[in-house]
């Protein structure tokens, strides 16, 4: 029994209640614990109680007595999620490995489950904000610390993760900080409170310096990929430079050999064996998902060790020599579903990034419904790292990204609530073509929408319900 454990468990259990009499607080619990997994920063006790699955029953019987909340912001995304685990339902059924398939089943239910129901708990500009803080300050917790530790010790070590977490070992990690670079930008932007802005800039900086020293090859290309729009976005470009040449200098100075050699082997693949393993567990999944187009191998078909290397080409048998993951999220649900499951999954993944656009392009000229347009631009760039990392890891079930998914949907339907925005989205439709440069929002202030003094403060308001 250590002091961690003590501590972890006696926060949790004293939010239980609150969870309960509120349970959209309960929704940001969740998220705490189910991305930051502060659990498993224990030694003792802690480190495998079911802390998730208590918070989960209280959100939910505080759901059935709490009038705070609203149905669930169906979007195209939303449904297309549920035929999607339906039809991973149906994989199940005829997998490989039918122990391990469904417990997979199991974890990805319970991801998909509270998702629609942060749907319905969290609304209004607080709330969401709330759920952004959390989210990101999760993500940025470890970005802060493994910064630190890069820095103290000269990028000698990796930065990890917990272990038995999304956010396990190195490369997890890496995925998890460049999907939050962005928003931990966004938010310290928008935040007017002095000490929560410096910790956010501060946060940001520390996570963008730990990123390359999870040594990391698919958050080292994720990086490279959001940095261009996150350098647009900085507003004051000659600070910026200031900022960034001399730590160039100091970078080429000091960053250790191991992780130039380390990024080095992007380009010379070839010669990697670990790099060869991912390409000839790619090969497994798509004869797998050629041999059975409908099916697939189900969750976790590496788990029956004879029909894997029964689909293994020869070619690659002197690089790997035992069963692997399929190191993508695309050949992960490829292997596991088919053809049919990973259509369902890219359609998805490319409706939430159009629609994430639509909602900046829309809002851009309406200041009190501006927060929306950053966080869709933070979420739309976050997305775009997770589709360039998640290509070389096993993260197709990765909470953190459905967490996008459903913020995306909450954001819509806050946008939909303004009738500036619902008309403008119905003279759009009408017409079939875009809204005209001189189109100007009518004076009127819909419902949904909030004052410019609120926008102001940078703390929101909400329209109905009390404040934390």
């Amino acid at each position: 029994m250590s002091f961690r454990d003590i501590l972890v468990t006696g926060v949790i259990f004293a939010l239980l209640p609150i969870c309960f009499l509120r349970p959209w607080i309960g929704i940001l619990v969740w998220t705490w614990i189910g991305i930051m997994n502060p659990h498993r920063l224990t030694w003792g006790f802690a480190w495998d109680m079911p802390f998730a699955q208590m918070v989960a029953i209280a959100v939910l019987g505080g759901m059935f007595l709490t009038r705070e909340k609203k149905n669930i912001a169906w979007t195209s995304e939303l449904r297309l999620l549920l035929v999607l685990f339906g039809y991973m339902t149906f994989t199940t059924f005829f997998a490989w490995s039918p122990e391990d398939a469904w417990q997979e089943w199991e974890r990805v239910v319970k991801i998909l489950l509270m998702a629609y129901v942060t749907t319905m708990l969290i609304y209004g500009k607080q709330r969401i904000y709330w759920l952004v803080l959390i989210a990101t300050l999760s993500i940025g917790f470890y970005g802060f610390k493994g910064g630190l530790f890069s820095i103290l010790t000269g990028g000698q070590f990796h930065v990890m993760g917990p272990p038995m977490s999304f956010l396990a070992g190195n490369n997890f990690l890496g995925l998890a900080m460049v999907m939050g670079l962005p928003l931990l930008f966004v938010l310290a932007q928008q935040e007017a409170r002095g000490w929560l802005r410096k910790l956010l800039y501060a946060t940001f900086f520390l996570t963008f310096i730990a990123i390359p020293f999870t040594y990391s090859r698919g958050a080292m290309l994720g990086l490279a990929v959001v940095s261009p729009f996150l350098l647009m976005k900085w507003g004051n470009k000659v600070l910026l430079a200031i900022l960034i040449i001399p730590l160039v200098f100091a970078a080429m100075a000091f960053v250790p050999d191991k992780l130039v050699d380390r990024a080095k082997t992007i380009e010379n693949y070839e010669l990697d064996d670990s790099a060869m393993q991912r390409i000839a567990a790619w090969h497994l999944a798509w004869d797998i998902a050629v041999d059975r187009p409908l099916r697939g191998g189900g969750f976790n078909y590496e788990g029956d060790s004879a029909r894997w290397f029964a689909y293994l080409d020869p070619r690659y048998s002197t690089v790997i020599k035992g069963r692997h993951v399929a190191h993508s999220i695309y050949f992960q649900v490829l292997g596991q579903h088919g053809f049919v499951g990973l259509s369902l999954f890219m359609i998805i993944l490319l409706l939430t990034y159009r629609r994430l656009g639509r909602l900046k392009k829309w809002t851009s000229e309406i200041s009190d419904l501006r927060w929306i347009g950053q966080y869709a631009w933070a979420l739309r760039v976050g997305l775009v790292g997770y589709a360039i990392t998640g290509a070389f890891l096993n993260l197709a079930y990765f909470d953190l990204y459905y967490l996008f998914v459903v913020l995306t949907a909450l954001l819509w339907r806050e946008a939909l609530s303004d009738e500036r925005i619902a008309s403008r989205r119905s003279a759009t439709a009408f017409t079939g073509k875009g809204v005209r440069s001189d189109w100007h929002p009518p004076p009127s202030v819909g419902k949904g929408s909030f004052s410019s003094k609120s926008q102001d403060e940078g703390f929101p308001e909400e329209g109905s319900g009390r404040h934390l």
